[in-house]
């Protein structure tokens, strides 16, 4: 049965990448959540998506570039201000207390900075959360393989769009670059030529096949009868539901 991941939390009804979106991921019963970690110059692990605040926050601030105590100047509730009014960039660590028992966290890896990978084991291992809940993820090569590697009993998925020119990859060439990655899966776009045969292929390779961002209940139907193992939605509490 695929699991339903909270995309950024419950994006779609409070800001993402923010506490109430992650709390409220938690009190709607998803099966998970997702966020994004980038590092600050003063080596804190903080959520937030984009490179810089200019599209959440209340200033625009880029977040490698500041400190911790500089990005917490300003609020990132976003069009949802008035809803959910003064909600700060979290640290990676305070997200924790949202994810509950038996729920997995998505955990992207954006960037390319390498220093971001020791700064995230120290987190995770301190925070004492189970491995199987841990679930790391990036569209870097780099990262993904790095953190696979620090972090060998955690799962690691490679983030990919499955495009090519022709339209959508190949399972050979998809699970060649998974086994080059040495990661146990993809965590791919809802590519719309995503067929059942690439699904099974994948998983005859004994690899995890996710797929982001869905939202549309029709779409994520589709998905789910071709067995995908995970679907990240901005509204995933409601998706589940239906």
């Amino acid at each position: 049965m695929a699991k339903w991941i909270s995309h950024r939390g419950e994006s779609y009804d409070a800001p993402e990448n923010t506490l109430a979106a992650f709390r409220l991921s938690l009190e709607r019963g998803t099966d998970g959540m997702e966020c994004d970690v980038h590092l600050t110059t003063d080596g804190q692990v903080v959520v937030g998506h984009d490179n810089s605040t200019a599209r959440m926050g209340s200033a625009i601030m880029d977040i490698e570039s500041s400190t911790y105590a500089e990005l917490q100047k300003i609020t990132v509730s976003g069009s949802l201000e008035k809803v959910y009014p003064g909600e700060k960039i979290p640290l990676l660590s305070e997200t924790f207390q949202y994810l509950g028992e038996g729920r997995e966290y998505y955990i992207e890896l954006k960037g390319s900075d390498p220093a971001l990978i020791p700064a995230v084991k120290k987190v995770v291992e301190a925070s004492g959360i189970p491995v199987i809940q841990i679930v790391f993820i990036s569209f870097s090569e780099e990262l993904i393989a790095g953190i696979k590697k620090a972090m060998p009993e955690y799962c690691a998925l490679w983030l990919n769009s499955l495009r090519t020119e022709d339209g959508i990859i190949g399972a050979e060439a998809l699970i060649e670059k998974l086994d080059s990655l040495k990661v146990d899966g993809i965590d791919g776009w809802c590519h719309p030529d995503i067929s059942k045969e690439l699904v099974d292929a994948v998983h005859k390779a004994g690899k995890i096949f996710a797929v982001w961002t869905v939202d549309n209940p029709a779409h994520a139907a589709h998905l789910i009868s071709l067995g995908v193992d995970a679907v990240t939605s901005n509204r995933a509490a409601l998706l589940k539901n239906w």
